[in-house]
């Protein structure tokens, strides 16, 4: 009699939390109750047309080796900070005397850090236009024939908003470890643009 009493005890008891699963379950279905993604809330343009629709000399951005190269891209994205991210472009890898090197398409992977430096308001610009530093993880593929693809990092620059850091340039950076660094931000724009 005692063994019996113990066992539908069990019973009862294991029956609690598959209950309480039903009602999450039951819940989540529900409008309002489930936990969704967050929206995409920022947009970044570096040397794109959207750029470029404001002043030709915006696009594309351009950064400078040591050695003379550049690289000169143009594309755009959306992410959020410390979260997912979507986006790229075209790249020209040019020699220090302006000969083609290699041409190619980048793409976004993940935002490595964002600095937000407040809304351009302050420089007469909608509310919604942000300066910022942005550093992206992001992959080059070459599409002249090489067959490259190599990951970086690429670092995108915008001396809009009240809090930009002094000296920072206008402009994008880019390194690709174990080949090649742009340090030196050379001439285009970038634009943050958030979301309401």
């Amino acid at each position: 009699m005692k063994i019996r009493g113990e066992t539908e005890g069990l019973r009862r008891t294991s029956r609690i939390p598959i209950a309480i699963a039903g009602v999450v379950v039951l819940l989540a279905a529900l409008p309002g109750f489930a936990t969704a993604a967050p929206a995409i809330k920022w947009t970044f343009h570096a040397g794109d047309a959207f750029l470029r629709a404001f002043d030709p000399s915006f696009s594309p951005v351009v950064a400078e080796a040591a050695n003379g190269h550049t690289l000169a891209l143009a594309g755009a994205g959306t992410y959020n900070p410390g979260g997912p991210v979507t986006g790229g472009g075209v790249f020209w890898h040019n020699d220090s005397h302006g000969n083609l090197v290699h041409p190619g398409t980048w793409s976004a992977d993940a935002v490595l850090s964002y600095e937000d430096f407040g809304s351009a308001v302050v420089q007469g610009l909608p509310r919604s236009f942000h300066g910022g530093q942005l550093v992206l993880a992001v992959t080059f593929t070459t599409t002249d024939g090489s067959g490259i693809t190599i990951g970086g990092t690429l670092t995108v620059n915008c001396v809009l908003g009240e809090d930009i850091p002094t000296g920072l340039e206008e402009g994008i950076m880019a390194d690709i470890p174990g080949a090649i660094s742009f340090g030196e931000s050379v001439s285009g724009n970038t634009l943050f643009v958030l979301t309401p």
